[in-house]
């Protein structure tokens, strides 16, 4: 439950501060893809504002292979509510919102992550089933498309579910998933490879990934080549998480992670990394602020009105721009 907490505790410490940032679509004209464009978009950009970037709080981008259709969690704090929506791309615009078929109003579920091939549905649950581990804590899930239907969820190997929660799984094109776990007692990052049809006990990031502070929220790309993860209160931060970025050397093994400095991150929340299927995005959730909007909405009572429906009212939301792995090492 701590990530979850987490973000949403966050939202409100974050309410104070400003950060400038382009708040327009690349374009207001049909577009055929909702992402890629031959510019190169240098600072983070909110994406599709008031149609996937709304008043209500979202964090955790996943996108299907084709990049068609997008999958976030959305919450609500004042209902205690959370749930995994999807909006599918069609005729240069997205379509309304709708929820997968496997939400509940009373168990929570989130960190939805698409597998390269389409083919699973990754997420986080504290959903009670037969062989759980004792307590109150959350457990990786899956769901199966089949021909285009996401089936029945069913948890995940026990070997990955302990008793403590597990987050925020993310797949390689091997199989291999990464996820953080505060089964330690602290939220670390671990991995789990996938051979003979099984998943294998999750092996625990090193040291040099892992600190005394929690990590959590890890992007792995698809080859495992570099990894971008959230960090949590650090002295070199700039907001209260932060992404950072450490590149693979060898098996288990990995470069100090690097802040990845003020491209991408804000005074505020910056979490939920995830590069799309073309290696060629970095979407991110972030809290920030355009710069004047409180002056702004305080200018009178409709101003006040109309930015707290509007998707700068400071709710968790998506920005994404350019991204080229090597700018970073």
């Amino acid at each position: 439950m701590k990530n979850l907490n987490l973000i949403l505790a966050l939202i409100i410490l974050n309410a104070c501060t400003h950060y400038s940032t382009q708040d327009e679509p690349i374009a207001s004209v049909t577009v055929e893809h909702p992402y890629q464009t031959d510019s190169i978009i240098e600072r983070p950009r909110i994406f599709f504002p008031d149609l996937v970037s709304t008043s209500i709080d979202k964090f955790n981008t996943s996108f299907s292979p084709d990049g068609k259709t997008i999958y976030y969690t959305a919450t609500s704090q004042k209902l205690g509510l959370t749930g995994i929506a999807f909006q599918k791309f069609d005729n240069g615009s997205f379509q309304t919102p709708e929820f997968v078929p496997f939400v509940s109003h009373d168990i929570p579920i989130a960190d939805v992550q698409i597998s390269p091939d389409g083919k699973y549905l990754l997420y986080s649950t504290f959903k009670d089933y037969e062989g759980k581990k004792e307590g109150f804590h959350f457990d990786l899930w899956r769901s199966e498309n089949v021909n285009g239907q996401w089936q029945t969820p069913q948890p995940m190997d026990s070997l990955l579910n302990s008793a403590g929660n597990e987050f925020y799984p993310v797949m390689t094109d091997g199989g291999t998933l990464y996820f953080n776990s505060d089964a330690s007692g602290n939220s670390d990052l671990y991995f789990s490879r996938y051979e003979n049809g099984a998943y294998q006990p999750p092996i625990r990031l090193p040291d040099i990934i892992n600190t005394p502070e929690r990590e959590a929220d890890a992007f792995i790309a698809r080859d495992e080549s570099y990894i971008i993860f959230v960090r949590v209160d650090q002295p070199d931060g700039l907001g209260n998480s932060d992404l950072y970025i450490s590149f693979r050397t060898g098996d288990n093994q990995w470069t100090a992670p690097k802040h990845m400095g003020e491209r991408v991150n804000s005074p505020q929340i910056d979490g939920s990394p995830y590069v799309t299927p073309d290696g060629k995005y970095l979407f991110f959730t972030s809290g920030r602020l355009t710069e004047g909007i409180k002056e702004k909405a305080m200018s009178s009572y409709q101003a006040f009105q109309s930015t707290l429906s509007s998707h700068q009212n400071g709710s968790l939301n998506f920005y994404y721009l350019s991204f080229d792995p090597e700018d970073f090492r």
